[in-house]
C-alpha cells in the first residue's frame, strides 16, 4: 500500500495529517481521503495520529509517499525538488504519538552513556544518529524511528518534545548546518516500526536498514579467528618493557587467547622517530620484529592498533606538511589534512610499511569514519587539495589503504572498517577504553548492548577488560560477564596473576568460545534500558544464555522453548527468579564463578514463578525435559 501526497511549490509547507483508525479486526479497513482520491488501507491496527511538515522551502516542491513495508512497519519517503540548483532549506517533520503508551525512550547517543531516560522527567532528548525508540515498561516496542538520506542523515536531528497527552518526534533537517551543495533534488526516508515486539529487535532491524542503504561503505564482520584477544594495554601503560611480554606467550596461549593486540600505547615504548623527509623505517625496530617472531612460534596472531595520522606534532612531519593541517576539536595536536593527495599517499605508505615489515595479521585504526572536523573548515591557502569534503577524502583514503594493505597481505584482518559508533565517537579515549574496577560495569554493559543493537554480529565494540592481581575472583567473573555478548579483549600481568584468578578467567574464556554461536550469532534481546540493561538474553531453540545484572522482577521465559538455558547471576544477590509455564520438568545444575559444581535439583514453580539459588558470579544450567 502506498499513500501519496504532493505539496505544491512555494511558500510555507502546509500541514499534512495522516490518521489511521484503530481496529481489532484483522480484516477491518479504514479510508483516507486526500486530493479527491480515496486510498483503501487494510489491516491497520495502530493509531498514527499526525504527521506535519513545516518550514519555508521555496523554490522547492515536495512529495510524500508512505509505503507499507510489513505489518505495522512503514516507510515515509520525502522528496524535495526544484528546477534549478538551490541550497537546501531548513524544515521540520513532526510525528505525534500518544504519551500514555510510552514508559521510556531510547536514543542513539551510543557512546555517551545517556542513551536512555525515564518518563516523565526527561526534559528534552535529542538523537544525533537518527535512531530513536519509545518503549513500554517491559521493554516492548511502541514506536521505533530511523531516517536516512544521501548525506547519511548527518544534517538531521530527531528531537522529542512533550505536548498535552502526546510526544512529538521532530525530524529537523539542516537546522544547525547545511551541506556545501546546491541541489535539484533531495530525498530522505523515515522508517516507522510500530510492531509489538521486544524493542531491541525492532531497533536492530531499523539500524540494519540504515546500514543497508549505503552500499559503498564496508562493515566488517568479527574475525573470530582472532578471538579472544590479549591486549597489552594494561602492562604497557605501566611501562613494562615490550620484550618482557614474549616470555609469557605459553601462558597466554594456554589461557585460550588466539591473538595479541598492541593498542596505541606501544608507541610509548618503541622510539617513533622519522628522518628529515618525514619517513619512518619500521625495520629498525628490532624489538617489535623479535616480538612478532616469538608470537608466531607460539601460533599466536598479532594485531596492531595504529593511529596515524595523529603525528602532526612531530617536527619533521610538521615541516613537511606545513599548511596542510586541520585543527582537531578534541586535541591541540594538529592533524594531517587528508584532502591533499600527498597526505593520503604518505599515510598509506606508513601503514603499508608496517604490514610489509612486521607482517601483522590484523590492523586496527580509529579515525577513518568517526574522526572528522566540521565540513566548513576555512583554508586560507589551498596547496593542491583534490577534495573539499573531509568525509569524502577519508573515504578515498580508506579505499586506498585497504587496497595497499590487502595487496601485501590478502588475509589481513582490517577490524575497524565499520561505520562510526555513534555521533560522539570523536576521540580515541572513547574508541578503546580499558576498565579495571567493577563500578564502571553498567557503563561498559550499556556501550556493548548499544553496539549490538546498532551492528548485530558486526558489532565493533571494544572495551579492554583489565585484571589487577588483587582483584577478587568473583569480580573477574563479573567483569567478563559485562562483555560476554561481545568480543573479549583482556589485559593483565600474566606473571603476577594468582592461580584463583587464572582459573576463573580460563573458565570464562572457555565458556565464551564454546558458546559463541549463542552469544553472537543468535537472537539477542536486552531488557530494561533505563537501568542500563539489567537482563540480557541471547540464543535459539537449542540453547539460551540469560544474564541477570541486578536484582529484578522474575524474568519471563514463557514456555521454556529451548533445550538448555544458562542463567548467569552477575548481580550482587545470590538468588534469581524466573517465570513461565514449561510443558515438562526443568532440572538445574549450579556452578560458582570459576565453573565449579555446586548443586543440582528441579525447579519448583509457585504461581508460575521459580527461584534458583545461584552463587554471585556463577550460573545455573537449566535442562528442559
Amino acid at each position: 500500500m502506498k499513500v501519496f501526497f504532493r505539496i505544491i511549490k512555494g511558500g510555507v509547507l502546509a500541514l499534512v495529517c495522516i490518521a489511521f483508525l484503530n481496529s481489532c479486526n484483522p480484516k477491518a479497513s479504514t479510508e483516507i481521503e486526500k486530493d479527491d482520491q480515496t486510498v483503501h488501507v487494510e489491516n491497520i491496527d495502530f493509531d498514527l495520529s499526525m504527521i506535519s511538515i513545516k518550514g519555508d522551502i521555496q523554490p522547492f516542491s515536495t512529495e510524500i509517499t508512505i509505503d507499507t513495508v510489513d505489518v505495522n512497519k512503514y516507510l515515509i519517503n520525502l522528496n524535495l525538488y526544484t528546477d534549478f540548483p538551490t541550497p537546501l532549506p531548513r524544515f521540520q517533520m513532526d510525528l505525534k504519538y500518544p504519551q500514555n503508551l510510552i514508559h521510556s525512550l531510547w536514543s542513539s547517543r551510543t557512546w555517551s552513556n545517556l542513551s536512555f531516560i525515564n518518563l516523565p522527567s526527561y526534559a528534552r532528548l535529542q538523537s544525533d544518529y537518527s535512531l530513536v525508540a519509545a518503549l513500554t515498561r517491559n521493554s516492548q516496542n511502541r514506536i521505533t524511528l530511523g531516517t536516512y538520506d544521501q548525506f547519511e542523515s548527518r544534517f538531521t536531528q530527531i528531537d522529542i518534545q512533550q505536548i498535552p497527552d502526546s510526544l512529538v518526534f521532530s525530524f529537523n533537517f539542516f537546522n544547525e548546518s547545511v551541506p556545501d551543495a546546491e541541489v535539484l533534488e533531495y530525498k530522505t526516508q523515515i522508517m516507522v516500526d510500530l510492531s509489538d515486539r521486544q524493542f531491541s529487535n525492532t531497533l536492530r532491524e531499523v539500524a540494519q536498514w540504515r546500514l543497508d542503504q549505503n552500499t559503498k561503505k564496508k562493515v566488517s564482520k568479527i574475525d573470530l579467528s582472532l578471538q579472544p584477544v590479549y591486549s597489552v594495554w594494561y602492562p604497557m601503560d605501566r611501562n613494562i618493557p615490550l620484550e618482557n611480554i614474549t616470555y609469557y606467550f605459553d601462558s597466554i596461549s594456554s589461557m585460550g587467547f588466539r591473538s595479541i593486540l598492541f593498542d596505541d600505547a606501544w608507541q610509548n615504548v618503541v622510539r617513533f622517530e622519522v628522518d628529515k623527509d618525514g619517513k619512518w623505517d619500521p625495520s629498525n625496530i628490532t624489538t617489535v620484529k623479535e616480538f612478532m617472531n616469538k608470537a608466531r612460534e607460539s601460533r599466536m596472531k598479532v594485531a596492531l592498533w595504529y593511529s596515524q595520522p595523529f603525528i602532526g606534532a612531530h617536527k619533521f612531519i610538521f615541516e613537511k606538511f606545513d599548511g596542510r593541517y586541520l585543527q582537531y576539536r578534541t586535541s591541540s595536536q594538529p592533524i594531517l589534512d587528508v584532502r591533499y593527495p600527498e597526505v593520503r599517499q604518505y599515510i598509506t605508505e606508513m601503514y603499508s610499511s608496517i604490514i610489509n615489515e612486521w607482517q601483522v595479521d590484523g590492523i586496527w585504526f580509529n579515525y577513518l569514519n568517526g574522526y572528522y572536523p566540521d565540513e566548513h573548515i576555512i583554508i586560507t591557502e589551498d596547496r593542491g587539495r583534490d577534495f573539499v569534503s573531509v568525509r569524502k577524502a577519508l573515504d578515498s583514503l580508506r579505499t586506498q589503504m585497504e587496497y595497499e594493505m590487502t595487496y601485501i597481505n590478502p588475509e589481513i584482518s582490517i577490524n575497524q572498517s565499520y561505520q562510526a559508533v555513534g555521533p560522539l565517537h570523536t576521540s580515541n579515549t572513547k574508541t578503546i577504553n580499558g576498565f579495571l574496577g567493577i563500578t564502571v560495569l553498567p557503563d561498559v554493559r550499556e556501550k556493548m548492548v548499544n553496539n549490538r543493537i546498532l551492528y548485530g554480529e558486526y558489532s565493533p565494540f571494544m572495551e579492554v577488560m583489565g585484571i589487577h592481581p588483587k582483584d577478587p575472583a568473583i569480580d573477574v567473573a563479573k567483569k567478563f560477564q559485562a562483555i560476554l555478548f561481545a568480543t573479549p579483549y583482556v589485559s593483565y600481568f600474566s606473571y603476577t596473576l594468582p592461580d584463583e584468578l587464572q582459573k576463573t578467567l580460563r573458565f570464562w574464556i572457555r565458556y565464551w568460545k564454546s558458546n559463541v554461536e549463542y552469544l553472537l550469532q543468535s537472537d539477542f534481546k536486552a531488557f530494561n534500558p533505563v537501568q542500563r540493561y539489567t537482563i540480557i538474553q541471547s540464543g535459539n531453540h537449542t540453547k539460551n544464555i540469560i544474564v541477570f545484572y541486578d536484582r529484578v522482577a522474575p524474568h519471563d521465559l514463557g514456555f521454556f522453548d529451548f533445550e538448555v538455558a544458562d542463567i548467569i547471576n552477575s548481580s550482587d544477590y545470590p538468588m534469581v527468579s524466573v517465570k513461565g509455564t514449561p510443558t515438562g520438568k526443568v532440572d538445574y545444575i549450579t556452578y560458582n564463578h570459576a565453573g565449579d559444581y555446586i548443586s543440582r535439583g528441579t525447579l519448583s514453580f509457585k504461581r508460575d514463578i521459580a527461584q534458583i539459588e545461584i552463587p554471585i558470579g556463577g550460573y545455573a544450567r537449566l535442562i528442559v525435559k
